[in-house]
């Protein structure tokens, strides 16, 4: 038995994740981040995403009480109820806005941040997010903004981590739902790689059990447009508008990543060949948080580490096979073995099969060699039933009728 694609190595996934993590500890600067890791400047987004990374990865986030102070203090704290509880961005000219304020609240849920006194206010952050919820069910930038896919999926997955239930989850799913299967940057636009694989991130963290045909649609498409050696790397730039206020906000999105997260939460498993050569594609570059090193991209690579690595199912050095229908894990201690011998067994499980069944196997052969007695005629068929088959239809019987009063006496017991 061979796998359609190389296996994937936990041990090669977690030396790289650890490596990114290293990258991160040393671009911190007073527990924050800039998306540039070669700059001093941290922002709001970047600082969130930089400690989430920590947080998904189940490692201590560095610096934490100063990151959890820094956010503090970027948050926005006025009595005009539009603004107050958001976070913006460098270039939101100061207002609020989805595409920061998501991630924050992700970082604060995830990390269980609530209950520190040094913690930005989550619940004015949920309100925030809560009030700028478009009458259609989905965000934009700020409240009046059109809804598009990307700030209407951070959204709901920020949500989600508060409040799986409420209303405002339901709507962002069903704003979601309408938009595509494929998904492009708003409603009826060209699909993408990117904005169909983080739809389908944020049904499967709202609604896992969601197995609609627009979901399913999305699934397929993502199958047979995904190029595993292309990155999918671009900006979207669009403008937002509060007020009298307009901004521009510019998303760096890398697609590549963001689509094996996706298709690692496909219902019908993962497709190994494909994700196999994205891995290969994904891992090229060492991460060394030197120059102009984007945090974006640091990130996307990690969250699908992570995910692989943290994996239930695999533990450190294990080899991960995806074959048609089916995943294999194969434990550090076999790595050396065929994968056609660990499925099909070992010499090793046939001895122990061999010591728990000596005497059923002994009675067979017994029976194999009295059959060959009768047919070489050195037996009567009436002696091989005396001295063999009725023997063990007796001792058959006697061991049914054991069990049968074991369990008995365990019931009792009981």
């Amino acid at each position: 038995m061979k796998s359609l694609s190389p296996p994937v190595d936990i041990a090669r996934l977690e030396s790289r994740l650890n490596s990114s993590l290293d990258v991160l500890r040393r671009t911190c600067r007073d527990g924050g981040w800039c998306h540039d890791l070669g700059r001093d400047a941290p922002g709001s987004t970047a600082t969130a995403v930089g400690a989430l990374a920590f947080a998904v990865a189940g490692h201590p986030i560095p610096q934490f009480s100063e990151t959890l102070s820094f956010l503090a203090r970027r948050q926005a704290g006025t009595r005009d109820p539009s603004r107050d509880g958001g976070w913006a961005t460098r270039t939101s000219l100061g207002i609020p806005v989805v595409e920061a304020s998501a991630w924050i609240v992700m970082l604060l849920a995830r990390a269980g941040c609530p209950a520190r006194d040094d913690a930005p206010d989550l619940a004015r952050a949920h309100r925030w997010l809560l009030r700028h919820q478009n009458a259609d069910g989905g965000w934009g930038s700020v409240r009046g903004c059109p809804s598009r896919v990307w700030s209407t999926c951070l959204a709901v997955r920020a949500l989600a981590r508060l409040d799986p239930y409420g209303g405002a989850v339901e709507r962002g799913v069903q704003w979601i739902l309408r938009a595509g299967g494929p998904w492009g940057v708003v409603p009826g636009a060209r699909p993408t790689v990117t904005h169909t694989a983080f739809a389908l991130i944020a049904l499967a963290d709202a609604r896992p059990w969601e197995d609609r045909r627009r979901v399913r649609d999305g699934y397929a498409w993502l199958r047979a447009h995904l190029d595993p050696g292309d990155d999918h790397r671009w900006i979207e730039t669009y403008e937002v508008t509060s007020g009298a206020a307009v901004c521009r906000l510019a998303l760096w999105h890398h697609g590549l990543p963001i689509a094996v997260a996706a298709l690692l939460r496909d219902p019908r498993g993962a497709p190994g060949p494909l994700l196999a050569r994205a891995l290969e594609t994904m891992l090229r570059d060492e991460p060394s948080g030197e120059g102009a090193g984007s945090l974006w991209a640091l990130w996307w690579r990690l969250e699908v580490l992570a995910a692989l690595v943290r994996s239930p199912l695999t533990r450190p050095r294990d080899l991960l096979h995806w074959l048609p229908g089916a995943t294999v894990v194969q434990h550090a201690h076999a790595r050396e073995i065929p994968l056609a011998r660990v499925v099909r067994g070992s010499p090793r499980r046939l001895r122990a099969t061999l010591r728990r069944h000596w005497g059923t196997g002994l009675l067979v052969l017994v029976a194999v060699g009295s059959l060959g007695g009768v047919a070489t005629r050195t037996w009567e068929w009436k002696d091989f039933w005396l001295s063999v088959i009725l023997p063990m239809l007796l001792a058959a019987g006697q061991e049914a009728g054991r069990r049968r009063k074991d369990v008995r006496e365990v019931r009792e017991t009981v």
